[in-house]
């Protein structure tokens, strides 16, 4: 069984590299078995072919990541009735871009993974898929901010912009700064822009900021 288990992590761990040097449609598994010293047998008994390889490389990391975007929305809501105004949580929002950045900059490799080397596999549209829930979650959110505080209804398409913009900013900075102690400092001032932003365009009466 141990020896199982070995197998399977240098399985992994040449597979790695071969997606991160070439991508996931130009990867081989031949190549991969051949750099783990292994048979192609050895690596179905495994892995069910090489899109299960690849999902084993990002599929905890996936499931982390939604847990992490769930909690926030949850503690969010928690805070909906006890609040006068939507500016209340900016030192959550600053702990919460804190934890997500770092985050996803212990998990580098599988970002490079989802964001530029899956095409071809079912996980190529991983920022929209990520761009979704969030807008789902986020239009939630803000309606009932703004029902409990007699404002107007957010538009959907405000928020699906807003939401975008957040995550396509989010991916340029993790593709361009590698210094993740920069990385935080940045995205918080990102996280505060889109506070700032939903709190104008969306939760405003006839235009105005709120208070």
């Amino acid at each position: 069984m141990k020896e199982d288990g070995e197998t399977r992590e240098l399985l992994m761990e040449k597979a790695k590299r071969e997606f991160l040097e070439k991508g996931y449609m130009k990867s081989s598994l031949r190549r991969i078995c051949s750099e783990a010293g292994v048979t192609t047998g050895a690596l179905y008994f495994f892995f069910k072919d090489k899109e299960d390889l690849f999902g084993a490389l990002v599929d905890r990391f996936i499931a982390q990541l939604s847990g992490l975007l769930e909690q926030h929305f949850e503690e969010e809501n928690a805070l909906l009735s006890q609040i006068p105004g939507y500016e209340h949580s900016e030192g959550d929002h600053d702990r919460f871009a804190e934890l997500l950045v770092r985050h996803l900059y212990n998990n580098y490799d599988v970002i490079i993974l989802l964001v530029k080397k899956s095409q071809g596999s079912r996980y190529e549209n991983f920022p929209d898929r990520i761009t979704e829930l969030l807008e789902k979650r986020y239009f939630f959110f803000l309606s009932e901010y703004a029902e409990r505080h007699g404002l107007p209804a957010p538009e959907p398409f405000f928020v699906h912009f807003i939401v975008h913009t957040a995550v396509d900013s989010l991916v340029q900075l993790l593709l361009s700064e590698k210094d993740v102690e920069r990385a935080v400092v940045i995205q918080k001032k990102l996280l505060e822009f889109v506070v700032a932003g939903s709190a104008r365009l969306i939760l405003s009466k006839e235009g105005q900021p709120p208070g």
